[in-house]
C-alpha cells in the first residue's frame, strides 16, 4: 500500500472515531463555553469600574470577543494526543508501530487530523455566526482578508499545538507515571499560549519572553487576527512565524524521540 492511501485510512478512520463518538462531542461543546460565561461576567465587572472603557489595549467589546474566540481556539487546538501517545509508551503499544511498515509520527498525525475535521467545522459555524453577533451589538468590524487568514491560521495552530504535545508526550520514555504531569504542563500551555486571558496581561517582560516561544502562535495569535487587533502585515508575520516554530518543533519532536527510543524497553504491549 502506498503512503498516500495508508495515511488516507488513518485520516478517514480518525473522522468516523470522531463521529462515533458523539457525546464526547456534545460536552466537549458544552465545556468551551462554562469559561466563557465566567469570564463574561469578571471582564463586565472589571469594565464597569474603568474610568477609560479599556484594559490592556481591548475595548470590552474587544476582551469579550477575544474571550469566546479564546475558548474556541483552544477547544480546536487541544489535541489529548500526549496522554494518548504517554499511554503507548507507558504499556509498550509502541512495539506494534515500531515494525509496521508506517511511520508512528505520520499515524497519528492524521488521526489527529481526522478525529478533528467534524469538530473544527462545527466549531467554525459556530465562531462565525458570535462574529455576526457582535458585528452587529459592539460594531466590531473584521475584513474579509482577517477571515481568510484567521482560516490559515488555525490550521496551522492545529499542527504546531500537537507537535507540542507530541514533544511534551516522549517524557514518558523517562517518567513511569505522567498523568499529574500532563494536566499541570496543559493548563500551564493554555494560559502562556493566551487561551485563559490575553498576554497582554502578564506585563511588557513577559511578553517579550512569550515573542521568542511558540506558544503565543497556538491560540493568542488566532484569536487576534479574528479580533481585528492586527493589521494584514502583522498577520503575514505572525503566519511566517508559526510556519517557522512548526519546522522547529518538527526537529525538536524528532531528537526528543530519537533520544527516547533508546531508553524504551518495550514492556507490557
Amino acid at each position: 500500500m502506498s503512503t498516500y492511501l495508508k495515511y488516507t485510512r488513518v485520516f478517514k478512520l480518525g473522522v468516523q472515531a470522531s463521529l462515533e463518538y458523539r457525546l464526547d462531542f456534545a460536552l466537549t461543546l458544552v465545556s468551551a463555553f462554562f469559561p466563557i460565561l465566567i469570564q463574561y461576567y469578571i471582564w463586565t465587572a472589571v469594565y464597569g469600574q474603568s474610568e477609560t472603557g479599556e484594559f490592556f489595549g481591548y475595548t470590552y467589546g474587544e476582551m469579550i470577543l477575544y474571550t469566546i474566540v479564546a475558548a474556541i481556539v483552544t477547544k480546536i487546538v487541544s489535541t489529548n494526543m500526549d496522554h494518548v501517545i504517554a499511554s503507548d509508551i507507558k504499556d509498550g503499544a509502541l512495539n506494534k508501530h515500531l515494525v509496521q511498515p508506517a511511520n508512528y509520527f505520520g499515524l497519528k498525525l492524521f488521526s489527529m487530523l481526522g478525529q478533528k475535521m467534524f469538530f473544527l467545522g462545527t466549531m467554525l459555524v459556530i465562531l462565525f455566526m458570535v462574529l455576526l453577533y457582535f458585528t452587529g451589538l459592539y460594531d466590531v468590524r473584521i475584513p474579509l482578508a482577517n477571515l481568510i487568514c484567521f482560516v490559515a491560521a488555525i490550521g496551522l495552530s492545529l499542527i504546531l499545538g500537537f507537535l507540542i504535545s507530541y514533544t511534551i508526550a516522549a517524557i514518558a520514555f523517562w517518567l513511569s507515571e505522567i498523568s499529574y504531569f500532563f494536566e499541570m504542563t496543559g493548563l500551564f500551555v493554555i494560559i502562556l499560549s493566551g487561551g485563559v486571558f490575553p498576554i497582554e496581561v502578564f506585563g511588557t517582560t513577559m511578553n517579550a519572553i512569550l515573542s521568542y516561544l511558540p506558544f503565543k502562535y497556538t491560540i493568542y495569535f488566532p484569536a487576534n487576527v479574528i479580533n481585528g487587533k492586527l493589521a494584514l502585515h502583522e498577520i503575514m508575520n505572525g503566519l511566517l512565524m508559526q510556519g517557522f516554530w512548526i519546522l522547529m518543533m518538527l526537529i525538536v519532536s524528532k531528537a526528543v524521540w530519537r533520544i527516547g527510543l533508546k531508553k524504551y524497553l518495550g514492556l507490557g504491549g
